[in-house]
């Protein structure tokens, strides 16, 4: 779904320009309600409303008086508000959401797949330089075959050698 990750910029009213690549996924998509709140590590998670709605139907299993569900909604649900983009391709980030994100001036989008993230260019560019001893790593658990105990790194290094 969404993928890839583009410079924005907040404007004096506290909007970010959505970047072209993600302006016509949306469109095609017909995904024009966001949810956006607060995610981890200092970003800003946006989800379409069907995405928004699987992570709220997942929570509702729960119950509303488990500590921690309660201390998780509380910073998840409880900071999330319904975003749409206006006739300019823009979306108005809550100044909560832009201090809690450290979102001052220049951002970056990131598409994960099945939902958009906001960082702030400071907080994107600390976060990969502290994973990126890690990543290697990630990769090799994330696409390790489990039927095979063969990581697909190992073909790929066959592939370059052919």
């Amino acid at each position: 779904m969404y993928y890839g990750e583009s410079q924005t910029s907040l404007d004096d009213k506290g909007r970010i320009t959505v970047p072209r690549q993600f302006r016509v996924l949306m469109e095609s998509m017909d995904h024009d309600t966001w949810y956006m709140t607060r995610g981890f590590d200092g970003a800003l998670f946006l989800f379409p409303s069907e995405e928004w709605k699987k992570l709220k139907d997942l929570g509702s299993g729960h119950s509303p008086l488990d500590p921690r569900m309660l201390d998780f909604r509380r910073m998840f649900v409880g900071s999330a508000t319904k975003v749409k983009q206006d006739k300019a391709g823009r979306f108005a980030v809550p100044a909560l959401l832009r201090e809690y994100a450290g979102l001052e001036k220049d951002g970056v989008l990131l598409g994960v797949d099945d939902h958009l993230e906001l960082w702030s260019k400071e907080g994107w560019c600390a976060f990969q330089r502290q994973q990126m001893a890690q990543y290697k790593e990630m990769a090799s658990a994330l696409f390790a075959s489990a039927s095979t105990g063969a990581s697909t790194t190992e073909g790929v290094e066959r592939d370059v050698e052919n």
